[in-house]
């Protein structure tokens, strides 16, 4: 099997030769010629460009992210999460949490298993704090806008 390295070189190869046989057939061409063809050739390539990007929002908005490197399932498959803001300041808001989906509405997605941890150490956050596990869609601020305390 050809090495990562081997195949984007072979490749980089052939766009190089592709790149100079057009340029040769549009010297050959003429200029208008050249001008009408590479018209063409771009309304191709900007469709293929726009059918490629749509396809991978789609794939990006389908795979599931996996878990933070390092961390290790039990027998079911769960994973612990822990959230730490620790010696910092904060001038806006935070949210800690898992599993968390916004902008889907109140069933937007399923809990999972494992534990969840969120703590806030030796910091001072000057917006709003929200910990929490298995949050689905955009929960508003409490009111006094966003103190919990008033």
């Amino acid at each position: 099997m050809a090495s990562r390295r081997a195949r984007a070189w072979a490749g980089a190869v052939l766009l190089g030769i592709g790149l100079v046989a057009l340029g040769v057939l549009f010297f050959r061409a003429g200029l208008e010629s050249a001008d009408r063809l590479a018209s063409v050739i771009g309304v191709f390539v900007g469709i293929v460009g726009l059918a490629l990007a749509a396809y991978g929002t789609a794939q990006t908005r389908r795979t599931p992210s996996a878990p933070p490197a390092g961390h290790q399932g039990d027998a079911t498959g769960a994973t612990d999460v822990t959230n730490v803001i620790r010696d910092a300041t904060v001038g806006g808001s935070v949210r800690q949490g898992r599993d968390m989906t916004f902008g889907r509405g109140p069933c937007g997605g399923v809990p999972q298993a494992g534990g969840v941890s969120n703590s806030v150490e030796n910091s001072t956050v000057r917006g709003d704090l929200t910990q929490s596990r298995d949050t689905f869609g955009e929960a508003s601020p409490p009111d006094g806008g966003g103190r919990t305390d008033a």
